[in-house]
């Protein structure tokens, strides 16, 4: 059985290893992909060749025994790389719950100044109607 490849590109099977070895050392997905971009000229993984996925997946799987050793002498960064990952992708949730918030806020604003513009436009239509009429009456009286 052949692994599926996009044209001449990165096989799924890399494309997948890619994304969980870089998870497990710490780096999320904009980090990558910037990666990508600077080192080999591409936009996604899904463009850079089977050798360049191969030569991507040797370099990640590098960071993981430099990690690892770091790791047994103490120094904890693969944990501390870990936390920081989770904690950056909660921000991330975090910032788009309160965009969210902020558009919905935003909209009730917009509606209710739409409100008053709409009562202040039945307003100004009475006001004229009024003034009409008042001058309507004026003339009348001044006919007379």
């Amino acid at each position: 059985m052949t692994e599926k490849t996009n044209g001449m590109g990165a096989t799924s099977k890399q494309v997948r290893a890619i994304y969980a070895i870089a998870r497990e050392q710490g780096i999320n997905s904009e980090k990558l992909h910037r990666h990508i971009k600077k080192k080999y000229g591409k936009e996604s993984l899904g463009e850079l060749t089977v050798k360049e996925a191969s030569e991507l997946i040797d370099c990640l799987r590098q960071i993981e025994q430099y990690n690892e050793a770091k790791d047994k002498n103490g120094d904890g960064i693969k944990e501390i790389r870990k936390w920081l990952t989770r904690i950056e992708e909660r921000l991330m949730i975090l910032e788009t719950r309160y965009e969210k918030v902020l558009d919905r806020l935003i909209g009730e604003i917009e509606l209710k100044q739409g409100v008053r513009l709409a009562e202040l436009e039945r307003e100004v239509r009475a006001i004229r109607g009024m003034l009409k009429e008042y001058f309507k009456k004026e003339e009348e009286h001044e006919q007379k």
